[in-house]
């Protein structure tokens, strides 16, 4: 596992010359199907890391939010996403990461994570039972159990998993727990486990935009499920996802759950 885990952090590097390359307020996209742009970066850094796993572990699959190569019968897959947060990058706003995860296919939970945000130089990692880390240093959830005057990170409406976010947006402002919204879930995401954040609401089904953030979180002494309270895969699509610093779970899990259509 620490093999996996120096794999990833080098090829988090890597991704990150590629992600400087382009950025920029000159930065170029098109836009995708569903609606939200792509840029060469996207696509160079998806590249590079099917490249690589291929080169290194060629029994491996891939999910990469661009591309993807499944092997049968693999017993472990790489998730990524090469820009989470190609919305801001594309306009020359500094609010991206890179992010991978070693996902164990018999299960589909995650067994180490790591999150590049190359702008501010801070590499965050998790491995399984080994703590969570950035730039070497231990980190770990902040220990509060109201929301006032805390900081919660929620991207997306929830029709696309049958939930509103309204009751959330209420609750929140009643609780007076300031929202904030980066249009990168693992941005904000990753503050969780960074001691800033005291939760986040992902109301989209991606695995890749929440696969780093459940080990790494939890390896950080918080608590990552989907939507319903319940487990999930992140090899695939699940039913959105909440992070928090474990004490105030079950309270936005309710909270959340208020909102289910």
């Amino acid at each position: 596992m620490e093999q996996y885990l120096e794999f990833a952090k080098s090829l988090s590097k890597e991704a990150e010359e590629i992600a400087l390359k382009y950025f920029g307020f000159n930065t170029q996209n098109i836009w995708k199907s569903d609606n939200t742009p792509l840029t060469k970066a996207d696509t160079e850094i998806n590249d590079l890391v099917i490249k690589r796993i291929n080169e290194t572990y060629p029994d491996h699959s891939i999910y990469g939010e661009e591309k993807s190569e499944i092997k049968e019968n693999s017993k472990y897959i790489w998730v990524c996403d090469p820009i989470d947060g190609t919305m801001p990058f594309s306009n020359g706003l500094p609010i991206f990461t890179f992010s991978i995860a070693l996902v164990d296919q018999s299960n589909g939970l995650p067994v180490l994570g790591v999150v590049n945000d190359p702008v501010m130089k801070n590499m965050y990692w998790g491995l399984k039972n080994n703590g969570a880390y950035r730039n070497g240093e231990k980190i770990s959830v902040i220990k509060k159990d109201d929301l006032k005057n805390t900081y919660l990170i929620t991207e997306a409406s929830g029709k696309a998993v049958g939930f509103s976010n309204l009751p959330l947006m209420k609750a929140l402002s009643e609780n007076k727990c300031a929202v904030m919204r980066f249009l990168s879930f693992i941005y904000g995401g990753i503050q969780v486990a960074n001691g800033k954040f005291i939760g986040g609401v992902f109301y989209n089904p991606y695995g890749h935009d929440v696969a780093a953030l459940k080990v790494i979180v939890e390896e950080a002494g918080g608590k990552v499920t989907d939507l319903n309270g319940d487990e999930r895969r992140y090899d695939q699509d699940g039913v959105g996802c909440i992070v928090s610093n474990g004490i105030l779970h079950d309270k936005l899990l309710e909270i959340v759950q208020s909102g289910k259509l």
